[in-house]
């Protein structure tokens, strides 16, 4: 799972990163512009040029669903809410390349898929 997350555009890479952080506070799913709120302040620390449209966002965001990474919602609200999509992700943690043996010797460490995820996509920068 490491290798494919890597194999990643640098950006699908902090959209990823973004969601995770995004889940970890049960946040998800999540509107797309919400995640490019979240996605800028990710950004930031990685001395990355963001993205700076709204539809460049949802295009990386509709690759990584295409890919298996994320889970996609359609919602529609009707006339007045719109019909729009809420992303989450959508990684089997046992796939994602963390050790149990890291897991067992740390027994009191948090085990979530939540946090093995987002153990795995920090070993990947």
């Amino acid at each position: 799972m490491r290798k494919r997350i890597r194999d990643q555009t640098q950006h699908a890479q902090l959209l990823l990163e973004t969601l995770a952080y995004l889940e970890e506070r049960g946040a998800t799913p999540a509107r797309s512009k919400t995640i490019k709120t979240r996605y800028e302040r990710v950004a930031d620390p990685h001395a990355v040029d963001p993205l700076t449209t709204l539809k460049s966002i949802q295009n990386h965001l509709s690759d990584l669903y295409m890919l298996g990474f994320l889970q996609r919602t359609d919602r529609n609200r009707g006339k007045s809410g719109g019909r729009y999509y809420e992303y989450s992700l959508d990684l089997d943690p046992k796939s994602s390349g963390t050790s149990e043996t890291r897991s067992k010797r740390n027994a009191t460490a948090d085990t979530s898929p939540r946090r093995q995820t987002k153990r795995t996509l920090s070993l990947c920068w």
